[in-house]
């Protein structure tokens, strides 16, 4: 569903920036929407949008901006938008979502330079080319991981239970604590995206119950680490029986719209990274502003 006007839309503080549709990996997990609404990624906005939105978004409150995709690194611009936004907004919070495989010295410099955080994922071990659909190996995130260390520069990992490497997810925490992570959020695969048209990826909540427990047990890595119990978006409809399977007890009102927002490759702000409800071109929300 889109909104013709964006009369009454607040822009959040914290927006996710989804600069690229493009992916060099093809993760069964990946809760991209636009795989299950092509339309949101049509095409790559240029340079020069992506700074009009910078221009907005940093006018009207945003102090917390996170460039992703796709890969953000595919972008060959993806340095001058960086720069760009640090000019614009010094004391704005920026950070980077990667998968990690074009990460190199060059840009881990780069991102301490500008103060941009980094965040990556780590899908697997021997699971890793299943998990990214290439021929690519975990060792590279682990060096990136260390190497950031060693700069003092923080990189936080990301971690999805899917049902190709749960036995090996408790392998994962520790791989990424000891690599020198400085913090770990882990979570099971949300059915959005690629997991929803391949629901046989995901577990259940039971499963993921139990892996947090084995995370628990394991020794003190001294690394900070917080769970993520999201297994569907609350933005969204869902069938009774992905309810019954995924649903959490507790069940929360999502924070989106309120806490974070997102702008699509497309140019399309939409209140949650999950659902497509609601979006609105960020022109279209700009205009608005103006009234």
């Amino acid at each position: 569903m889109t909104s013709d006007s964006g009369a009454g839309v607040k822009l959040p503080g914290h927006l996710i920036l989804e600069v690229t549709r493009k992916c060099n990996f093809h993760c069964p997990f990946c809760y991209c929407v636009w795989h299950e609404f092509p339309e949101l990624a049509r095409r790559d906005l240029s340079t020069r949008e992506w700074m009009r939105i910078l221009d907005f978004v940093l006018a009207n409150g945003a102090d917390d901006l996170l460039f992703t995709g796709g890969e953000a690194l595919m972008r060959r611009d993806i340095r001058e938008l960086i720069v760009y936004a640090r000019r614009r907004a010094p004391k704005c919070r920026l950070a980077i979502f990667t998968n990690g495989a074009r990460m190199n010295e060059d840009f881990l410099r780069f991102f301490r330079r500008h103060k941009v955080f980094i965040s990556t994922s780590l899908p697997g071990l021997s699971t890793y080319p299943a998990m990214t659909g290439s021929r690519r190996s975990f060792k590279r995130i682990l060096a990136m991981i260390a190497r950031a260390n060693e700069l003092k520069w923080p990189v936080s990992v990301s971690l999805t239970a899917t049902s190709a490497n749960r036995h090996e997810f408790a392998d994962l925490f520790c791989a990424a604590a000891i690599a020198g992570a400085a913090s770990i959020q882990a979570g099971a695969a949300m059915l959005a995206g690629q997991a929803r048209l391949h629901p046989e990826i995901t577990i259940s909540r039971a499963e993921w119950e139990n892996l947090k427990q084995r995370i628990r047990e394991l020794p003190d890595l001294k690394v900070g680490y917080n769970f993520c119990d999201e297994m569907l978006c609350e933005c969204r409809e869902h069938r009774p029986e992905d309810l019954a399977a995924f649903g959490r007890p507790d069940r929360q009102p999502c924070g989106a719209g309120e806490r974070f927002g997102v702008i699509g490759p497309s140019g399309y702000f939409r209140n949650c990274m999950h659902t497509v409800n609601n979006r609105i071109h960020w022109r279209d929300l700009a205009a608005a502003q103006l009234l």
